[in-house]
């Protein structure tokens, strides 16, 4: 039995996700959680968590409060799940892109919150966005409940860990999927407008300039459809390279074929950022009445 000691009482996110870091490296089945502030024991455990004052990589030591703690080039402070995950994070994902996409997208915001660096400011309409420390949050029991900290961090702990197995199938997926579309961009005469055989992701064309626009089957309430997307201007923005004619906006079905002149119309968006046809030629119809902005 591997025993994993972190703190006791309240947890936050940093050693949430640290420790589900640990089970998929290490494996869950034989991994002890032992929450406590108890130096003997702390000193005994094969990995030290979240508490200790000890930073040691050789001695599975992985805190983040004492004096002299490491901090990223851009300023953010390591926590407990950022110093765990850089010394795991490629054994677990066997990719370096992935690593770093975890890092950047997972470990960076936690590890900011943990160690109270603001990531962002309010804008005029004065709305936060959710973060994980809320999500995190929701795990800790209700107050007048007979539920644990320690059965909730066993429930928030697992919640992590299948967080963090998704967004690495989703990221291995992604790399795959680039290969497809860099093959398709490559091959295409037209590289404003690029038509696919299978699901791309819109996201994935933000690196490519001149591509406005891009068609691939989908699937709709068991029906296969096509549909026709414009590229985001950037991955943290819902500004659109193009969008479809305004007249379009939020029809459907037979008044959205009368307008744009596509027989096999389903829908375009209010925002005027996707179309979908029952077929391929719909689609791509619907594609070269994009206007560029």
């Amino acid at each position: 039995m591997i025993n994993v000691a972190t703190h006791s009482g309240s947890f936050h996110p940093d050693e949430v996700f640290a420790v589900a870091t640990l089970q998929l490296f290490l494996g869950d089945s034989d991994l002890q959680i032992i929450r406590t502030r108890d130096e003997s024991v702390i000193e005994k455990a094969d990995w030290v968590i979240d508490v200790g004052g000890v930073y040691d990589v050789e001695t599975n030591r992985f805190d983040h409060h004492q004096n002299g703690s490491p901090m990223r080039d851009n300023g953010i402070p390591y926590s407990s799940f950022g110093l765990v995950w850089k010394h795991l994070g490629e054994q677990i994902t066997g990719s370096v892109e992935i690593t770093n996409f975890i890092e950047e997208a997972i470990a960076q915001p936690v590890d900011a919150g943990d160690n109270g660096v603001n990531l962002y400011t309010l804008n005029e309409l004065k709305v936060a966005p959710c973060e994980m420390y809320s999500v995190i949050g929701s795990f800790k029991p209700v107050w007048g409940s007979d539920k644990t900290e320690d059965e909730a961090f066993v429930e928030a702990v697992d919640f992590a860990r299948g967080f963090l197995e998704r967004k690495i199938s989703f990221a291995k997926a992604n790399i795959e999927m680039k290969q497809v579309v860099q093959a398709g961009y490559e091959a295409a005469e037209n590289k404003a407008l690029l038509v696919f055989d299978e699901p791309v992701n819109r996201h994935s064309f933000i690196e490519y300039s001149d591509v406005n626009v891009i068609v691939y089957p989908s699937e709709s309430s068991g029906e296969q459809t096509w549909r026709a997307v414009v590229i985001a201007t950037d991955y943290h923005t819902f500004s659109n390279r193009a969008e479809f004619p305004e007249a379009w906006a939020g029809l459907r079905d037979v008044e959205l074929a009368a307008v744009s002149g596509i027989e096999d119309a389903v829908f375009c968006h209010k925002g005027r950022y996707f179309f979908v046809a029952h077929s391929k030629e719909g689609a791509i119809k619907a594609a070269q009445a994009v206007e560029s902005r």
